[in-house]
């Protein structure tokens, strides 16, 4: 199953769409859609994951790549934390 960045890609595609294509047409068509994060298995809903991004649009699949790549990185690391990251965030919010 693919992961990251190109795991919207993948949307992207089985929808028909060609580049550029906006932020809002995926968020609006794949809002409730679950995809990837890592290779872990972690995911996100399209409409979190396209929050955290600060983009527009998406004029081809590299530019997409450099605007989620960061966001899908940041995702994977804050849910990887050990027991007590966990215990610490449950406890002290942080």
């Amino acid at each position: 199953m693919t992961h990251g960045p190109d795991a919207v890609h993948a949307l992207v595609e089985e929808s028909g769409w060609e580049y550029p294509v906006s932020v809002r047409r995926v968020e609006r068509e794949h809002a409730l859609a679950n995809v990837q994060v890592d290779a872990d298995g972690n995911s996100i809903m399209v409409a979190e994951l396209l929050g955290k991004a600060e983009a527009d649009r998406f004029e081809s699949y590299d530019d997409l790549v450099t605007k989620l790549g960061p966001v899908f990185e940041a995702e994977s690391k804050r849910r990887k934390v050990g027991l007590f990251g966990r215990i610490k965030q449950t406890f002290l919010g942080g």
